[in-house]
């Protein structure tokens, strides 16, 4: 946009000074009536005084409403329908609320969420890959741990199992041995007797 600086004379003769903000000389013309359609004042000169002006808001707002229109006038599943859905309502917020929003920049913001999110999914990956294989790693040495205790109980019972079939045999011969000194003992006692009768009919 360009700004102009317009000298003018009013109906009483007298000169004033405006400037307006227009896309070209023949638009501040035209804004220049539209201004002062009550009166008639007179355009003396007007010169182009700086370029590269920003517009106006009213001036983005006249703007975007003819765009509006001319996308409104095509198919709505038309190319153009198809890129401006949601143009339209985010460069009026912009327009309101002095904000530099932009399509391309809500894309550029969701793009870098999804790749900071697929970031974020890899570490977790990572770590769930590192706990389970730590997980696996201890659940192995805790089956080699269970295998030797296994080994261990069983070599205890067949230790115990030995020694109750030596202790069975010990009290066997213990038993055997307790008979035979008994029947040994009663033997004595009968030569004794025997031996006591002799003695006896000798004399």
């Amino acid at each position: 946009m360009n700004t102009y600086k317009i000298i003018f004379t009013r109906e009483n003769g007298t000169q004033g000074t405006d400037h307006f903000t227009a896309i070209n000389e023949r638009q501040a013309r035209k804004d220049f009536g539209e201004c002062y359609r009550h009166s008639t004042a007179t355009i003396i000169s007007i010169e182009l005084v700086s370029t590269n002006t920003p517009a106006t808001k009213q001036q983005e707002r006249d703007t975007l409403e003819k765009i509006r229109k001319m996308v409104e006038q095509l198919d709505p599943e038309s190319y153009l329908a198809t890129a401006f859905e949601g143009c339209f309502d985010l460069a009026a917020e912009n327009i309101d609320n002095d904000w530099a929003c932009s399509m391309a920049d809500r894309a550029r913001n969701a793009e870098k969420r999804v790749a900071d999110l697929e970031d974020k999914l890899s570490e977790a990956v990572k770590d769930y890959e590192a706990a389970h294989a730590a997980a696996h790693a201890v659940a192995e040495e805790k089956d080699a741990e269970i295998a030797k205790l296994k080994d261990q109980l069983k070599q205890i019972q067949e230790t115990a199992r030995w020694n109750g079939q030596r202790c069975d045999e010990e009290a066997t011969a213990a038993g055997e041995a307790q008979r035979r000194a008994e029947a040994a003992e009663a033997e004595v006692i009968q030569l004794k007797a025997k031996l006591y009768d002799l003695l006896v009919a000798g004399r």
